[in-house]
Protein backbone atom coordinates (compact mmCIF):
# COMPACT_ATOMS: atom_id res chain seq x y z
CA UNK A 1 0.00 0.00 0.00
CA UNK A 2 1.13 3.46 -0.82
CA UNK A 3 0.02 4.66 3.05
CA UNK A 4 0.35 3.05 6.33
CA UNK A 5 -2.87 4.32 7.94
CA UNK A 6 -6.08 2.82 7.62
CA UNK A 7 -10.04 3.99 7.07
CA UNK A 8 -13.04 2.78 8.47
CA UNK A 9 -15.22 4.41 6.19
CA UNK A 10 -16.02 7.83 4.67
CA UNK A 11 -17.56 9.85 7.32
CA UNK A 12 -19.50 12.86 6.35
CA UNK A 13 -19.67 15.48 3.39
CA UNK A 14 -20.32 19.01 4.25
CA UNK A 15 -22.12 20.97 0.82
CA UNK A 16 -22.48 24.47 0.78
CA UNK A 17 -26.43 25.09 0.29
CA UNK A 18 -28.24 28.46 -1.48
CA UNK A 19 -31.22 28.16 0.39
CA UNK A 20 -30.69 26.27 3.60
CA UNK A 21 -34.11 26.17 4.74
CA UNK A 22 -35.28 24.28 1.44
CA UNK A 23 -32.68 22.07 1.46
CA UNK A 24 -33.19 20.49 4.93
CA UNK A 25 -36.90 20.27 3.74
CA UNK A 26 -35.20 18.15 1.20
CA UNK A 27 -32.88 16.11 3.52
CA UNK A 28 -35.75 15.50 6.05
CA UNK A 29 -38.69 14.72 4.41
CA UNK A 30 -37.92 13.71 0.90
CA UNK A 31 -34.88 11.48 1.18
CA UNK A 32 -35.59 10.76 4.89
CA UNK A 33 -32.05 12.20 6.67
CA UNK A 34 -32.80 12.95 10.59
CA UNK A 35 -32.18 16.66 11.78
CA UNK A 36 -29.37 16.02 14.24
CA UNK A 37 -28.55 19.71 15.39
CA UNK A 38 -27.12 23.15 14.02
CA UNK A 39 -23.93 24.63 14.82
CA UNK A 40 -22.69 28.06 16.37
CA UNK A 41 -22.87 29.72 12.45
CA UNK A 42 -25.94 28.19 11.50
CA UNK A 43 -25.07 25.00 9.67
CA UNK A 44 -27.18 22.19 9.90
CA UNK A 45 -26.02 18.37 10.92
CA UNK A 46 -27.79 15.12 9.48
CA UNK A 47 -27.54 11.23 10.66
CA UNK A 48 -28.78 8.33 9.17
CA UNK A 49 -27.29 6.15 12.11
CA UNK A 50 -26.13 6.78 15.46
CA UNK A 51 -23.00 8.92 14.00
CA UNK A 52 -23.57 12.38 15.38
CA UNK A 53 -23.84 13.45 12.12
CA UNK A 54 -22.93 12.23 8.03
CA UNK A 55 -24.06 15.17 6.29
CA UNK A 56 -23.41 18.47 7.05
CA UNK A 57 -25.50 21.32 5.15
CA UNK A 58 -24.38 25.13 5.33
CA UNK A 59 -25.57 28.23 3.70
CA UNK A 60 -23.60 30.05 1.26
CA UNK A 61 -24.19 32.52 -1.64
CA UNK A 62 -23.99 29.73 -4.31
CA UNK A 63 -24.07 25.98 -4.51
CA UNK A 64 -20.54 24.08 -4.04
CA UNK A 65 -18.60 21.16 -2.63
CA UNK A 66 -16.86 22.30 0.83
CA UNK A 67 -15.40 19.00 1.73
CA UNK A 68 -15.06 15.36 2.64
CA UNK A 69 -14.08 13.92 6.24
CA UNK A 70 -12.89 10.26 6.52
CA UNK A 71 -13.27 8.07 9.49
CA UNK A 72 -9.89 6.48 10.35
CA UNK A 73 -10.07 3.35 12.04
CA UNK A 74 -7.59 4.50 15.38
CA UNK A 75 -5.82 7.69 16.83
CA UNK A 76 -2.72 6.08 15.49
CA UNK A 77 -3.77 5.79 12.46
CA UNK A 78 -4.92 9.68 12.92
CA UNK A 79 -1.27 10.29 13.75
CA UNK A 80 0.45 8.30 10.68
CA UNK A 81 -1.79 10.12 8.13
CA UNK A 82 -0.75 13.35 9.48
CA UNK A 83 3.20 12.29 9.12
CA UNK A 84 2.20 10.72 5.98
CA UNK A 85 1.11 13.88 4.73
CA UNK A 86 3.70 16.02 6.08
CA UNK A 87 6.21 13.94 3.83
CA UNK A 88 4.65 14.46 0.86
CA UNK A 89 4.33 18.22 1.06
CA UNK A 90 0.52 18.93 1.78
CA UNK A 91 1.66 20.77 5.26
CA UNK A 92 -1.71 19.03 6.99
CA UNK A 93 -3.46 21.33 9.54
CA UNK A 94 -4.95 20.40 12.92
CA UNK A 95 -8.17 21.72 13.59
CA UNK A 96 -8.85 24.15 16.27
CA UNK A 97 -10.35 22.34 19.54
CA UNK A 98 -13.90 24.84 19.53
CA UNK A 99 -14.30 23.61 16.00
CA UNK A 100 -13.47 19.93 17.02
CA UNK A 101 -15.80 19.97 19.78
CA UNK A 102 -18.32 21.77 17.65
CA UNK A 103 -17.98 19.28 15.20
CA UNK A 104 -18.51 16.23 18.08
CA UNK A 105 -15.00 15.30 17.41
CA UNK A 106 -11.98 14.10 19.27
CA UNK A 107 -8.79 15.24 16.52
CA UNK A 108 -9.08 16.01 13.10
CA UNK A 109 -6.61 17.25 10.71
CA UNK A 110 -7.17 18.63 7.08
CA UNK A 111 -4.99 18.71 4.01
CA UNK A 112 -6.17 20.05 0.25
CA UNK A 113 -4.97 17.86 -2.07
CA UNK A 114 -3.32 19.34 -5.55
CA UNK A 115 -5.43 17.55 -8.18
CA UNK A 116 -8.67 18.92 -7.79
CA UNK A 117 -7.75 21.40 -4.73
CA UNK A 118 -10.21 19.99 -2.45
CA UNK A 119 -10.42 19.90 1.16
CA UNK A 120 -10.03 16.09 2.83
CA UNK A 121 -10.24 16.07 6.94
CA UNK A 122 -9.53 12.98 9.04
CA UNK A 123 -10.57 12.11 11.88
CA UNK A 124 -10.77 8.85 14.11
CA UNK A 125 -13.76 9.37 16.97
CA UNK A 126 -16.71 11.12 16.06
CA UNK A 127 -19.68 10.79 19.07
CA UNK A 128 -22.54 8.52 18.60
CA UNK A 129 -25.73 8.91 20.24
CA UNK A 130 -28.08 6.49 21.72
CA UNK A 131 -31.01 8.30 21.00
CA UNK A 132 -32.65 6.39 17.80
CA UNK A 133 -33.58 7.96 14.75
CA UNK A 134 -37.12 9.67 14.40
CA UNK A 135 -37.64 10.14 10.62
CA UNK A 136 -39.03 6.70 9.73
CA UNK A 137 -39.04 7.05 6.06
CA UNK A 138 -36.38 4.76 4.83
CA UNK A 139 -33.53 2.44 6.85
CA UNK A 140 -30.18 3.37 6.14
CA UNK A 141 -27.56 0.41 5.84
CA UNK A 142 -24.63 2.92 6.98
CA UNK A 143 -22.37 3.32 4.22
CA UNK A 144 -21.81 6.06 1.90
CA UNK A 145 -19.86 7.48 -0.86
CA UNK A 146 -19.73 10.37 -3.31
CA UNK A 147 -18.66 11.74 -6.77
CA UNK A 148 -16.96 14.25 -8.56
CA UNK A 149 -16.79 15.49 -12.48
CA UNK A 150 -13.34 15.75 -13.54
CA UNK A 151 -11.48 16.77 -16.37
CA UNK A 152 -8.75 14.07 -16.07
CA UNK A 153 -10.43 10.70 -14.26
CA UNK A 154 -6.86 8.85 -14.74
CA UNK A 155 -5.13 12.18 -13.09
CA UNK A 156 -7.03 12.05 -10.12
CA UNK A 157 -7.25 7.85 -10.06
CA UNK A 158 -3.09 7.85 -10.13
CA UNK A 159 -2.66 9.98 -7.05
CA UNK A 160 -5.14 8.99 -5.23
CA UNK A 161 -3.81 5.53 -5.27
CA UNK A 162 -0.15 6.32 -5.72
CA UNK A 163 -0.46 8.82 -2.47
CA UNK A 164 -3.88 8.74 -0.35
CA UNK A 165 -4.31 4.73 -0.04
CA UNK A 166 -7.38 4.00 -2.55
CA UNK A 167 -7.89 0.96 -4.51
CA UNK A 168 -9.00 0.89 -8.03
CA UNK A 169 -12.53 -1.51 -8.25
CA UNK A 170 -13.14 -1.01 -11.43
CA UNK A 171 -12.75 1.72 -14.20
CA UNK A 172 -14.73 2.22 -18.00
CA UNK A 173 -12.49 2.17 -20.96
CA UNK A 174 -10.40 5.10 -21.66
CA UNK A 175 -10.67 6.28 -17.97
CA UNK A 176 -13.92 8.28 -18.41
CA UNK A 177 -14.53 7.01 -14.80
CA UNK A 178 -13.12 4.90 -12.02
CA UNK A 179 -14.57 3.67 -8.86
CA UNK A 180 -12.42 3.65 -5.74
CA UNK A 181 -12.27 2.29 -2.59
CA UNK A 182 -10.91 3.13 0.67
CA UNK A 183 -8.21 0.99 1.78
CA UNK A 184 -9.21 -1.22 3.87
CA UNK A 185 -13.07 -0.62 3.76
CA UNK A 186 -15.13 -3.56 1.88
CA UNK A 187 -17.44 -1.48 0.28
CA UNK A 188 -16.89 -1.91 -3.91
CA UNK A 189 -16.15 2.43 -3.46
CA UNK A 190 -16.25 5.23 -1.73
CA UNK A 191 -15.19 7.44 -4.31
CA UNK A 192 -15.80 8.38 -7.81
CA UNK A 193 -14.12 10.76 -10.58
CA UNK A 194 -16.07 10.80 -13.44
CA UNK A 195 -15.43 12.05 -16.84
CA UNK A 196 -18.74 13.26 -17.62
CA UNK A 197 -19.41 14.49 -21.58
CA UNK A 198 -20.64 18.13 -21.04
CA UNK A 199 -19.92 18.75 -17.54
CA UNK A 200 -17.54 21.33 -16.02
CA UNK A 201 -15.53 19.64 -13.17
CA UNK A 202 -17.76 19.37 -10.30
CA UNK A 203 -19.60 17.83 -7.49
CA UNK A 204 -21.78 15.26 -8.90
CA UNK A 205 -23.75 13.22 -6.14
CA UNK A 206 -23.88 11.57 -2.71
CA UNK A 207 -24.67 8.20 -1.55
CA UNK A 208 -26.40 6.44 0.93
CA UNK A 209 -26.32 2.53 1.23
CA UNK A 210 -30.42 1.13 2.36
CA UNK A 211 -31.33 -1.70 3.45
CA UNK A 212 -34.47 -2.98 1.18
CA UNK A 213 -35.30 -2.49 -2.31
CA UNK A 214 -38.43 -1.07 -0.56
CA UNK A 215 -36.44 1.87 0.26
CA UNK A 216 -35.80 3.26 -3.22
CA UNK A 217 -39.50 2.25 -3.98
CA UNK A 218 -40.62 4.58 -1.57
CA UNK A 219 -38.06 6.62 -2.43
CA UNK A 220 -39.25 7.24 -6.58
CA UNK A 221 -42.80 7.50 -5.75
CA UNK A 222 -41.95 9.91 -2.72
CA UNK A 223 -40.61 12.03 -4.86
CA UNK A 224 -43.62 12.39 -7.31
CA UNK A 225 -45.47 14.04 -4.40
CA UNK A 226 -42.75 17.11 -4.30
CA UNK A 227 -42.00 17.03 -7.82
CA UNK A 228 -38.46 15.76 -7.62
CA UNK A 229 -36.73 15.14 -10.68
CA UNK A 230 -34.74 11.83 -11.30
CA UNK A 231 -31.21 11.92 -12.50
CA UNK A 232 -30.74 8.33 -12.98
CA UNK A 233 -32.83 4.87 -12.32
CA UNK A 234 -34.01 3.01 -10.81
CA UNK A 235 -31.39 1.30 -12.61
CA UNK A 236 -28.64 -1.32 -11.56
CA UNK A 237 -25.09 -0.81 -12.38
CA UNK A 238 -23.09 -3.41 -13.75
CA UNK A 239 -19.84 -2.73 -11.82
CA UNK A 240 -21.13 -2.72 -8.16
CA UNK A 241 -24.11 -5.03 -8.47
CA UNK A 242 -26.29 -2.12 -6.62
CA UNK A 243 -29.28 -0.98 -7.65
CA UNK A 244 -29.46 2.58 -7.56
CA UNK A 245 -31.93 5.63 -7.99
CA UNK A 246 -30.37 9.44 -8.29
CA UNK A 247 -32.15 12.49 -7.51
CA UNK A 248 -31.62 16.11 -8.05
CA UNK A 249 -31.77 18.17 -5.17
CA UNK A 250 -33.12 22.14 -5.38
CA UNK A 251 -29.46 23.36 -6.09
CA UNK A 252 -29.05 19.94 -8.57
CA UNK A 253 -26.48 18.39 -6.23
CA UNK A 254 -27.71 14.78 -6.77
CA UNK A 255 -28.09 12.21 -4.36
CA UNK A 256 -28.38 8.41 -4.36
CA UNK A 257 -30.31 5.83 -2.66
CA UNK A 258 -28.16 1.91 -3.80
CA UNK A 259 -28.86 -1.17 -2.35
CA UNK A 260 -26.58 -4.48 -2.42
CA UNK A 261 -22.86 -3.06 -3.23
CA UNK A 262 -20.50 -5.47 -3.71
CA UNK A 263 -17.92 -6.19 -0.96
CA UNK A 264 -14.06 -6.77 -0.99
CA UNK A 265 -12.09 -8.69 1.13
CA UNK A 266 -9.21 -7.29 3.36
CA UNK A 267 -6.82 -9.75 1.43
CA UNK A 268 -7.25 -11.24 -1.72
CA UNK A 269 -9.36 -9.28 -3.40
CA UNK A 270 -9.88 -9.68 -7.50
CA UNK A 271 -8.11 -7.18 -9.82
CA UNK A 272 -10.02 -4.23 -10.94
CA UNK A 273 -11.87 -4.54 -14.25
CA UNK A 274 -11.88 -2.54 -17.69
CA UNK A 275 -15.44 -1.98 -18.16
CA UNK A 276 -17.14 -1.48 -21.37
CA UNK A 277 -18.37 2.42 -22.26
CA UNK A 278 -20.67 0.97 -24.61
CA UNK A 279 -24.01 2.86 -23.85
CA UNK A 280 -25.91 -1.17 -24.08
CA UNK A 281 -23.47 -2.28 -21.35
CA UNK A 282 -23.69 1.14 -19.36
CA UNK A 283 -26.71 -0.21 -16.73
CA UNK A 284 -28.20 -3.34 -16.11
CA UNK A 285 -31.20 -2.39 -16.31
CA UNK A 286 -31.20 -0.09 -19.58
CA UNK A 287 -31.63 3.11 -17.39
CA UNK A 288 -29.88 6.09 -18.74
CA UNK A 289 -28.82 8.97 -17.00
CA UNK A 290 -29.90 12.55 -17.33
CA UNK A 291 -27.68 14.86 -19.27
CA UNK A 292 -29.83 17.62 -20.13
CA UNK A 293 -28.15 19.44 -16.80
CA UNK A 294 -25.09 18.26 -16.40
CA UNK A 295 -24.08 21.73 -16.71
CA UNK A 296 -25.99 22.94 -13.51
CA UNK A 297 -23.92 20.81 -11.30
CA UNK A 298 -22.38 22.58 -8.37
CA UNK A 299 -19.04 23.39 -8.62
CA UNK A 300 -16.12 22.24 -6.58
CA UNK A 301 -14.96 24.69 -4.19
CA UNK A 302 -11.70 25.92 -4.78
CA UNK A 303 -9.08 26.38 -2.21
CA UNK A 304 -8.47 29.56 -1.24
Amino acid sequence: MSVDFRYRKLGYLVLNVSDLERSTHFATDVFGLDLAGEAGDGARFFRAGPAHHDLILQQADSPAFARSAWELETEADLDKAFAHYERIGLSPQWVGDNECANLRLERAFRIVEPVLRTTWEYYSRMSYTSVPRTNRLTKFQGGKHYGLTVTDCKKVTDYMVENMGFLVSDYLEGWFASLLRAYPTSNHHSFAPLQLPGAKPGFHHLAFMVEEIDDIGKLFNRIKRYDVKVQFGIGRHPTSGSIHLYIYDPDYFVWEYTLGMEQFPEVGAREPRRMSAAPENFDLWDAVPDREHAHLFPPILQAA
